[in-house]
């Protein structure tokens, strides 16, 4: 047990270690931050007050965009963090250093999970770190936020960040060079953007692509984590603007007229936890070799 916990440490020193590895799996988050507040968000304001005839008032509009932002960015980065730091495995697999590894007399499904769990533990650290620094900039916001809401938010963040470094573990097990992992890389940074209703919002989608979407489990998750992390900030809106805010900002999310409840979204995730990190460990282990 103690070389596995060892294993475990060696890949999440090798990712911390890499700071290009660890800015470019913050990125999809990073970029998301940069479009939001410096290009859309002037925008998205001017749409949510106007679109209510003014009962949301420019100030509300901006504090729920801020929250909405923080939990959308979090949820980027449990997927994007967890994805950079499956990049080890990558590369020992490029550079043969199963050698190395089998020297020593432990099957290959144990040295291909400290990957697995490595990542997860990587993907949760810099989740909750993305987390908490958006959090103090929405109290130095003056955005209202309930400790409960803030304690559930980041629950279902950490079942987000195993769910998707477990697909994301299924995606690079595939994968045989470093080039080709920097490609994927940059494929899922943009798509977890777009398919967490994050770049373009709900409302702004035509009615057959908002149901592709939501029938996506990026997007559920971000309903999941948006809806707690927002409560305080919709409660001070006007009752009649409530479920139109939550509804066209994918707070809440639905296909057609099913509601996707957090149950459903919850038994998803889990779903996939289960799922791909059977795949994952299966085919990795199936690569490492003498």
């Amino acid at each position: 047990m103690t070389g596995f916990s060892a294993m475990i440490g060696r890949n999440i020193r090798l990712y911390f270690s890499n700071k290009a590895s660890v800015f470019y799996s913050l990125l999809g988050a990073l970029i998301a931050i940069f479009l939001v507040l410096f290009f859309l968000k002037s925008t998205l304001v001017s749409a949510i007050t106007s679109g209510f005839g003014g009962l949301i008032t420019d100030d509300e509009s901006e504090r729920l965009l801020d929250c909405w932002l923080v939990a959308s960015a979090g949820l980027i980065a449990s997927g994007t963090t967890g994805l950079g730091a499956l990049l080890q495995f990558v590369e020992d697999r490029e550079s043969q250093k199963w050698r190395d590894f089998l020297v020593a007399p432990v099957p290959r499904w144990w040295i291909t999970g400290t990957y697995l769990i490595a990542a997860t533990i990587v993907s949760m650290v810099m989740t909750t770190t993305v987390y908490l620094i958006g959090t103090a900039y929405c109290f130095f916001q003056d955005v209202p936020l309930g400790g409960r809401d803030l304690a559930v938010s980041w629950g279902w963040l950490m079942l987000c960040s195993l769910a998707f470094t477990c697909l994301m573990g299924f995606a690079v097990s595939f994968l045989r060079t470093v080039g080709s992992f920097a490609g994927l890389s940059i494929v899922v940074g943009v798509l977890f953007g777009f398919f967490s209703e994050t770049y373009v919002t709900h409302h702004s989608l035509p009615g057959s692509v908002a149901n592709f979407v939501a029938c996506l489990p990026f997007a559920q998750a971000s309903a999941l984590v948006r809806k707690p992390y927002t409560s305080a900030m919709i409660d001070t809106l006007p009752p009649q603007t409530r479920e139109a805010t939550m509804d066209s900002m994918g707070i809440t999310m639905s296909i057609g007229t099913f509601q996707v409840g957090t149950g459903l979204i919850v038994t998803v995730l889990i779903g996939m936890v289960v799922v791909f990190s059977v795949l994952a460990w299966q085919i990795m282990a199936r690569t490492v070799k003498r």
